[in-house]
């Protein structure tokens, strides 16, 4: 009885030192990351989440339009770039490289955040849209109406929300976080050339 106890008191002496070792191994890489990667990891998983949630959406069947595909594309384009970016940065500590994935990404954001922009004044009725996506094609010659009744796929409407919560649209979302993503790697990039201008040159 007495040796089945140390022996357990010896196995759990083990376990809490594993757990200890890897605690203090998720305390040093959270500590070694700068705050260029952190904002580089912040834009990545923002990204990843709304793509993967739009994607859901999409499976429950809210079919996306044209100007939805598009605010993908933009968002598929940050992910590139910020986990790129971080992987430089992190991984092979080119620091400059991933200052400038942040301000790249920063670029693609502001895009973004203008195509969520676009697409919400459209569905509030702000400005019109595009003709292919508002309603129906325009048909204006006996090929127009061949290509349309060829055509299989049903023409998704951009001034109509599929979904909204407390009167906000999904572009309306991805606005708000389009925008706030572009303002953080924007200011993330100022403080970045502040502080290289700010460094005594040897």
């Amino acid at each position: 009885m007495t040796i089945r106890l140390v022996r357990g008191a010896g196995q759990c002496s083990k376990i809490h030192g594993i757990m200890t070792a890897q605690s203090k191994k998720s305390i040093r890489f959270t500590s070694s990351i700068g705050t260029v990667e952190k904002v580089l990891l912040t834009g990545g998983l923002v990204s990843g989440g709304l793509l993967g949630g739009a994607h859901i959406f999409e499976a429950l069947g809210y079919t996306p339009c044209a100007l939805c595909l598009d605010q993908r594309e933009a968002h598929w384009t940050a992910l590139a770039i910020t986990l790129i970016g971080f992987l430089v940065s992190f991984v092979m500590k080119a620091r400059l490289l991933g200052a400038a994935a942040v301000g790249t990404a920063a670029l693609v954001y502001l895009f973004g955040a203008g195509l969520a922009f676009y697409h919400t004044g459209i569905e509030f009725g702000f400005w019109p849209g595009p003709a292919s996506c508002s309603g129906g094609t325009t048909i204006t010659t006996i090929e127009d109406l061949q290509k349309s009744i060829a055509s299989d796929k049903p023409v998704i409407a951009c001034n109509r929300a599929a979904w909204s919560y407390l009167g906000i649209s999904m572009a309306g979302y991805n606005l708000l976080a389009s925008a706030g993503l572009a303002c953080l790697m924007i200011i993330t990039t100022l403080n970045v050339l502040r502080n290289r201008k700010s460094r005594p040159s040897r």
